[in-house]
């Protein structure tokens, strides 16, 4: 900080210390800021065994990774690296402390909203002091600015002083760079403590450092209330003319100017969008509003649910509100409406006349909110108390979130939340008694665990919400107003301009820290929530006592334990009595406004947080919360790889909508009606109950039988409710923006495929949904539109088979009916429970609703003047054939299967299930003519409904049983002219599997290239799953010795001081054993990890998206609640991969993000181009008039997309990715080494014929004992057995000698070793031989080399005798007995070459000779071969040989054996398939592409 700054705030009465001690540990309790923490801290000691774990911060590098304008990414570009979970610093840090990083920075923000800004500032040091990587990695000058605004909101002053000297720690000591919300933290701050100089002064440094005045505005910790007294604060200084006047005069232009900006924004967005603009009262805006719009008239599902959704509905009635102002409204009431409708009722409760149209479980959830609320109101105080005294510090550490949100808001969500997961959980719990399975245990109950997670991530979510509306002010909001006009305005869509205003949004940084819970925090807050409502939650229950009917209140709900699957469930069962009332009297969906459709146009995603609703920062990937891929999803955003992905995003979400009213006319009646028509379910379930049999309690099928009607009843009854309020719920919202339009913000999954976020009502919905949309647009149709629109109807009658030409005769030919579908939809005779007349043409469509909007179309241009002129609002689809196999075909360019899908031209479409179907008749008659029974009971009834599904869904990866229970459902279905089943039903699943094999051969055959290609994909996912890099070995091999000395060392030392009467302190313990450190349970399970494969299969899309498999097999963790022991998935702990779930989903997802590419270039271009578009992963709408157009570009992506070296690209990709990973193999190695007995004779060949032998032994006894006992026989038993062995025995010997005679041994100094990969069989023989000829010579050699030493060793003790001998008898003659000597010692004796004298140095020589015979013997019976013997066979590459070796060694032609090892070898991927002569060009000249 400048010296201008400090003197200023020393002249203004602050005096600041030069320097700040501050403390150096995470969390010692009683050190205060400024003071050193005692080493004899028990923190500090138990922080002082992990400090190795300090890792140097490395400078991050950056690259560009796209070049402007180009949507597809260089193959070139580097790769966003994976990070092995177990190093990661951020792991480092959970391991110890069972928090991650962010969430320790959780806590600390939650310190400072609570006000103790100490306890704030030093988890942070500590945190920089023990994990300096992990708060390189995490950290960036969002937390400090935290810190910063949590010191200068202080209560019950600012702690300006603080301040200042945070502000010179930050940039000093840990390298963070102010940004423009520092300088707004601090400038308002100090205009807040009447310190106008020092402001002044920090806002020169601030723009010396290159910020401005405007980006000062723009920031969210600035309220309109703090910038309207900063420039109070200026006008001031100008009015005073001292020194700062100057730039006072700027601040007050600046500010002048970003106020007409605004301004003249909300005028231009009044002026085009007809939409009135009042950023002003953005943040204030009132719940209240008059209803001067007339709702139609809807008959509504008497449920809560519909009710709440209708009431949050009531502001887009009101004349009041308009436009942004509006949608801010619906985002800002979710929970606000339901908690004054309650408060409402409970202040109603004694009138009688009030409470009239209240509904029973309305009157009943509003009084639990009563006791609830005190519970939870008088357990935030205490966790208050607990935070102050640390006395409770369970309670202190889930409290600090606890108390972040009003007790009745929460108890509100409690109470819906909980009420719509018991009304879900009734659709199928009703099973038979004796199924073991765990969903069929319920009884109508919520797994407890389940409950639980949903509560706290409702609770959670609103404090994150509430946090977001604080910060904000009108400069931030028409910021984002002016983003989302760059947007609609197309402007947004040209890379150059997105990338420079993705470049402006980072270096403004204007996003919010945005806290964590840990799973413990989440689980504990989530446990007390579900106690406190089984406390409070009564319901009257009648009961009879002494033959009088009484009532009485009893418990909502009850938690018990049940068992399934041997292991004990935590349920929460809700009361009989709300059972019914919620099956009567409840919808199964909540009410969020926050997730309804926009509008106004969404926030452009310029960053993965910045986009979709006003006044919401969820990120723009479908994580479910996984930090691998939230890490990866912010790296990729910081690094500019997800620029073309976020721009077709927008694409999708700036596409406006419209209410079709005269199809919502029509679904109205229908509804009203309460009759089943076109999709909309009946009013009432009409289905008679199944009849107790009346052999019930004895018969065990019958009652089966019995259970399983029910079963289907019940569950057909709660289906159809469910069904009917599901369309309540769209109709409602369609009826509520009849005067708007609407806008579908839209998010992606980890593959890239588009989804719009609003849930509920959308273009992905149902065919009424559909119906129901047009764009709000409309464009003139022209003469080609009105070809495209007939040809659009006719596909909606499943015509789509059809050339283009014969789908224009079949509109031509029905244009009276289609006429009169739209002159009168649903005609009342239609609705009468005795119709039996002609129906309207537009129920006969496959999509009905979709189809009466196109009649309705159609004949509105027909009777038009000019039908070319007319403007159409009409959405037209261009839909894939099999989009799957599209791709696949065009990766193998598989010219057969291009024809198939509509890649190549053709006179009309081709139908490739009926070419699958065609394919897979011929093989079940050729079954038939062999007289297969599965053959012949399918040949001749074979449709195209029955192979449709299978074909569809197996370039996305279905399994055989998966295709198998697909055909069986369809097998089922099939029925004859009296509705009888065609097929037995016992026969069913034999012919399912019997007709996925055939499917499957069909597909292979059709698609060679297509299978080899998902072959290749399914084969390199296996091996990736599988490895592990190298360093990753390193490691396993390094813990498992550490671990294995540390143990030993310990042992020792307990042994040492057990002898020395003294006790080890943890110190040395850590010391010594490190698994004695904090974290011993995550270190055992690490160990139990380090030889598991923890990587996952990860690929970039062509346009520059890493995609990264999220299967694992996920650690649990356990938690002990008030409520009871949960064991969970825990989510930071590193887990290993599912290899099999990696290999089977790799090929569908991979096809999926090359659909979603193709999709989002399609979807940036047809922005570029002026055209209207929408997309439903690989259908494609657009204005009649601009389908050719649309058409154009589909078909130019799409070859631009597969003339990209696509699988070339991957495979390079995994080569360099893995480039350092070993691949765990099973290898058969052929072994000799134990083949051959001492004496030569073949070890598995005597094993083979014993058996044998002892084999034809017994069959023989057994003939003897049958003939003894049937007297044919003379002798006994005993003796037969006894000969039949001797006979066997010679047999064995005989063949024995046989075998030893194959076996010849050989010169191994001339052995030229045969390469297997030439002469597999020669190899082996030889390796035969060389075994053979070891174990032979070790024979030999054992055998001459004993014989040698015994003479030599008899030699030298005779000679030793006879010279003793001699030396008492003086003389040879004297000796009586002389000992035979050897003839060459009697020899030397004689010529005096050896006397007593000499006798030692004569045996020195004697020795010499043996040794010498000795090493002869060596040389001449060689018992070791130099050269290597490799024979190893894998078998994903040598099976065939594999195979051929077992033949040849089960035939006794080969001595030796194969032995199954495992090892470690490199990771190298097959050769890419060979590649078709198909020209992609065709594409752009095939009619029937999309059609």
């Amino acid at each position: 900080m400048s010296q201008q700054v400090l003197r200023l705030a020393h002249v203004c009465g602050r005096q600041l210390r030069p320097s700040v001690r501050l403390v150096t540990t995470a969390a010692v309790g009683s050190t205060r800021l400024g003071q050193t923490a005692s080493p004899n801290t028990r923190s500090l000691t138990q922080r002082a065994a992990v400090q190795s774990l300090q890792l140097a911060e490395a400078p991050k590098q950056q690259d560009n990774y796209y070049n402007d304008n180009m949507l597809l990414v260089s193959s070139q570009r580097n790769l966003l690296p994976l990070t092995d979970m177990r190093k990661s610093a951020d792991f480092l840090h959970y391991s110890h402390t069972g928090k991650t990083v962010t969430e320790q920075l959780s806590i600390m923000q939650s310190c400072l909203a609570n006000g103790y800004t100490e306890q704030a500032q030093r988890i942070l040091v500590g945190m920089y002091q023990l994990y300096p990587q992990a708060m390189h990695e995490v950290v960036d000058v969002t937390i400090h600015n935290e810190i910063l605004y949590g010191l200068l909101t202080a209560k019950p002053r600012a702690l300006v002083q603080e301040v200042l000297e945070w502000y010179e720690i930050m940039e000093n000591r840990y390298g963070i760079v102010p940004n423009s919300n520092t300088f707004a933290i601090l400038i308002n701050g100090f205009v807040n403590n009447n310190m106008q100089n020092v402001a002044l002064a920090l806002m020169q440094e601030m723009l010396r450092n290159g910020h401005t005045i405007h980006g000062m505005l723009l920031s969210n910790y600035l309220s309109d209330e703090d910038i309207r007294k900063i420039e109070a604060m200026a006008k001031d200084v100008v009015k005073q003319g001292n020194e700062n006047s100057e730039l006072a005069a700027m601040l007050l232009k600046e500010v002048k100017k970003a106020e007409e900006n605004v301004n003249a924004l909300a005028d231009e967005v009044d002026r085009s969008e007809g939409s009135f603009v009042d950023i002003d009262s953005i943040s204030e805006i009132s719940k209240s509003g008059s209803t001067a719009t007339k709702r139609a008239e809807l008959d509504s599902t008497n449920v809560a649910g519909i009710k709440q959704l209708r009431s949050t509905l009531e502001s887009l009635y009101s004349n009041e509100l308009r436009g942004y102002n509006l949608q801010v409204r619906l985002e800002n009431d979710t929970y606000d409406a339901a908690l004054e409708r309650y408060r409402e009722i409970n202040s109603k409760r004694n009138d009688p006349l009030l409470m009239g149209d209240v509904g029973k479980l309305k009157l009943l959830s509003a009084s639990w909110l009563l006791k609830l609320e005190t519970l939870i109101a008088e357990e935030q105080q205490r966790c208050k108390v607990a935070l102050n005294d640390q006395n409770d510090r369970e309670r202190a550490a889930y409290g600090r979130f606890f108390i972040q949100l009003d007790a009745s808001k929460m108890a509100t969500i409690v109470i819906l939340e909980t009420l719509r997961l018991s009304a879900a959980s009734q659709r199928e719990s009703y099973e038979p008694e004796n199924v073991g399975m765990l969903k069929n245990k319920l009884n109508g109950g919520l797994v407890s665990t389940t409950l639980i997670n949903k509560l706290s991530s409702a609770i959670h979510k609103e404090i994150r919400f509430e946090q977001i509306k604080k910060r904000s002010n009108r400069h931030v909001f028409g910021h984002r107003l002016s983003l989302a006009r760059l947007a609609t305005s197309g402007k947004l869509f040209n890379m150059t301009i997105r990338r420079a205003k993705m470049r402006e949004h980072q270096q403004q940084n204007s996003d919010l820290f945005l806290d964590e819970w840990s799973t413990e925090n989440r689980i504990r807050i989530g446990s007390l929530l579900v106690s406190m409502l089984i406390e409070s939650a009564r319901l009257p229950e009648k009961y009879i006592e002494s033959g009088i009917e009484k009532e009485r209140m009893v418990p909502a709900f009850k938690h018990d334990l049940i068992f399934a699957k041997g292991r004990r469930h935590g349920v929460v069962i809700a009361h009989s009595n709300l059972i019914e009332m919620l099956t009567n009297n409840f919808s199964t969906e909540v009410v969020n406004s926050r997730h309804l459709p926009m509008l106004v146009p969404p926030r452009p995603w310029l960053t993965y947080n910045s986009g979709g609703y006003l006044t919401d920062d969820e990120p723009c990937m479908r994580t479910k919360h996984d930090p691998e891929q939230m890490r990866l999803l912010r790296t990729a955003s910081n690094e500019d790889r997800l620029s073309t992905m976020l721009a077709g995003l927008d694409a999708l979400g700036m596409t406006k909508w419209a209410i079709n009213r005269q199809v919502f006319e029509s679904v109205r009646k229908v509804w009203n009606s309460g009759c089943e028509l076109a999709e909309i379910p009946a009013k009432s379930y009409d289905a008679p109950e199944p009849t107790k049999p009346a052999d019930y309690d004895t018969n065990k099928a019958a009652q089966a039988k019995y259970w399983m009607e029910m079963r289907e009843w019940r569950n057909g009854r709660a289906n159809q409710h469910s069904q009917r309020c599901d369309c309540n719920y769209k109709i409602e919202i369609a009826q509520a923006f009849l005067d708007h339009p609407m806008y579908f913000p839209h998010n992606m999954d980890f593959r890239g495929r588009a989804y719009p976020i609003p849930p509920h009502f959308n273009h992905l919905g149902n065919d009424m949904c559909r119906g129901l949309l047009v764009f709000h647009e409309g464009r003139p149709l022209t003469e080609k539109g009105l070809y495209w629109l007939k040809i659009h109807l006719a596909n909606l009658f499943g015509k789509d088979k059809l050339s283009h030409n014969e789908r224009i005769q079949f509109v031509e030919d029905n244009l009276e009916g289609i006429a009169a579908s739209a002159d009168n939809p649903v005609p009342d005779s239609l609705l009468s429970s005795n119709h039996s007349g002609d129906r309207p043409l537009w129920l006969s469509a496959e999509s009905p609703w979709q189809a009466l909007a196109a009649c309705i179309e159609l004949t509105a241009a027909m009777r038009s003047p000019n039908p070319a002129e007319f403007v159409s609002h009409l959405h037209i689809h261009q839909d894939g054939t099999c989009n799957g196999l599209q791709h696949y075909a065009a990766m193998g360019r598989d010219r057969k299967g291009a024809e198939g899908v509509n890649l190549a031209m053709s006179d009309r479409p081709q139908d490739v299930y009926s070419g699958i179907l065609r394919v897979a008749e011929r093989l079940v008659n050729e079954d038939a003519k062999r007289g297969v029974e599965e053959a012949l009971l399918l040949q001749n009834r074979l449709t195209r409904k029955i192979v449709k599904q299978t074909v569809m869904t197996n370039v996305y990866g279905v399994t055989l049983i998966g295709a198998k229970e697909q055909i069986s459902a369809r097998l089922r279905e099939v029925k004859d002219e009296n509705g009888q089943h065609v097929f037995d039903i016992t026969k069913v699943h034999a012919l399912g599997l019997y007709m996925a094999r055939k499917i499957f051969a069909s597909l292979g055959e059709m698609f060679t290239q297509a299978q080899e290609i998902q072959n290749w994909l399914n084969e390199s996912a296996r091996r990736i799953s599988s490895s592990m890099s190298r360093t990753a070995l390193a490691e396993a091999v390094k813990m498992a010795a550490s671990t294995k000395s540390s143990a030993a060392a310990m042992r020792h030392a307990v042994k040492d001081a057990s002898q020395g009467a003294t006790e080890m302190n943890h110190d040395q313990e850590t010391e010594i054993h490190p698994d004695c450190e904090p974290g011993l349970r995550k270190r055992k399970q690490l160990e139990k990890l380090a030889e598991k494969p923890m990587t996952p299969v990860a690929w970039t899309t062509p346009l520059g998206l890493t995609v990264v498999q999220p299967y694992r097999k996920l650690a649990s963790r356990r938690i002990i609640t008030n409520l009871q022991t949960i064991n969970i998935r825990d989510l930071n702990m590193p887990s290993q991969v599912n290899s099999q779930k990696q290999k089977t989903a790799f090929p569908p997802n991979f096809v999926h993000s090359l659909d979603a590419s193709h999709m989002v270039m399609s979807a940036i271009e047809c922005k570029i181009a002026g055209l209207v578009f929408s997309s439903v992963h690989d259908s494609y709408w657009t204005h009649a008039c601009d389908v050719d157009k649309m058409n154009s570009i589909l078909r130019e992506q799409f070859v631009k997309l597969h003339k990209t070296p696509i699988m070339e690209n991957l495979k390079a990709e995994f080569e360099q990715r893995y480039k350092d990973h070993m691949l765990p193999m099973v290898v058969w190695e052929y072994a000799t080494s134990f083949s051959f007995n001492r004496d030569g004779t073949l070890k598995s060949e005597r094993r083979r014929l014993a058996k044998s032998a002892r084999e034809k032994r017994d069959k023989q006894i057994e003939s003897d004992l049958a003939r003894y006992q049937l007297g044919d026989f003379e002798g006994d038993a005993e003796a037969a057995a006894s000969e039949v062995n001797e006979l066997a025995k010679k047999q064995i010997e005989a063949n024995e000698a046989k075998l030893s005679e194959s076996f010849e041994p050989i010169d191994l100094s001339a052995v030229e070793l045969i390469d297997p990969k030439k002469d597999l069989e020669g190899a082996a023989r030889q390796a035969d031989l060389i075994a053979y000829s070891l174990r032979v010579n070790r024979t030999r050699v054992k055998k001459e080399r004993a014989e040698i030493l015994k003479t030599y060793r008899s030699r030298i003790n005779k000679l030793r005798k006879f010279f003793k001998q001699l030396s008492s008898a003086q003389d040879v003659s004297n000796i009586r007995r002389p000992v035979a000597v050897a003839p060459a010692d009697v020899e030397a004796v004689r010529e005096n070459r050896v006397t007593s004298a000499t006798l030692e140095t004569y045996i020195e020589s004697v020795i010499q000779e043996k040794e010498a015979l000795l090493n002869e013997l060596e040389t001449k019976y060689p018992t070791s071969f130099d050269k290597t013997i490799d024979i190893k066979l894998f078998p994903t590459e040598d099976g065939v040989q594999i195979q051929k070796l077992e033949q040849l060694i089960s035939q006794g032609k080969l001595a030796g054996r194969l032995v199954k090892t495992h090892q470690f070898v490199e990771l190298k991927f097959q050769d890419l398939p060979a590649r078709g002569d198909f020209d992609i060009d065709d594409v752009l000249r095939s009619p029937y592409f999309f059609s």
